[in-house]
């Protein structure tokens, strides 16, 4: 599998889940309405995080199911898995314009770590449990993001 495929997948899955996204209150009460709930009937739903997205607490079991279900770290131990999924990540980040916090942004889809001015892909990756061989194929990934650019160029 691809890093392109394992999202792809992951994004289907997520699309399948009973999860609603209300950006303003009438989207709100709009989304709640569909549900057969009012506005007051907070106490029936989760947040899923900061996202702007909902979930009734009777399908919480299928939400909790699809991040539990997530094999991301396991297809992390696959070197070009890795890195493919590293470069991919510096392409969507920006990485060569994203100077101050380049390397959190694209580490930080891959595990949890305390952005710092300070801090490099080395610092991140070993914060976020991965092994000196990641650290290594994070560096073989940016050495093939930074080729392409050039070759941009």
């Amino acid at each position: 599998m691809t890093y392109t495929e394992y999202k792809d997948e992951r994004s289907k899955s997520f699309d399948k889940l009973p999860v609603f996204f209300a950006f303003s209150n009438q989207q709100f009460e709009e989304k709640m309405n569909e549900r057969g709930l009012t506005i007051n009937d907070t106490d029936k739903i989760y947040k899923l995080g900061d996202t702007g997205g909902f979930y009734l607490k009777k399908d919480s079991e299928k939400v909790r199911a699809y991040f539990l279900g997530d094999n991301l770290r396991e297809l992390m131990n696959d070197k070009e898995f890795a890195i493919s999924a590293f470069e991919y990540e510096m392409q969507n980040h920006e990485y060569a314009i994203n100077y101050y916090q380049g390397d959190w942004d694209v580490c930080s889809c891959f595990c949890k770590c305390e952005w710092a001015d300070d801090k490099t892909y080395e610092d991140y990756l070993i914060e976020g449990g991965y092994s000196d061989e990641h650290v290594k194929w994070f560096a073989e990934a940016l050495r093939l993001y930074r080729k392409k650019s050039e070759d941009l160029y």
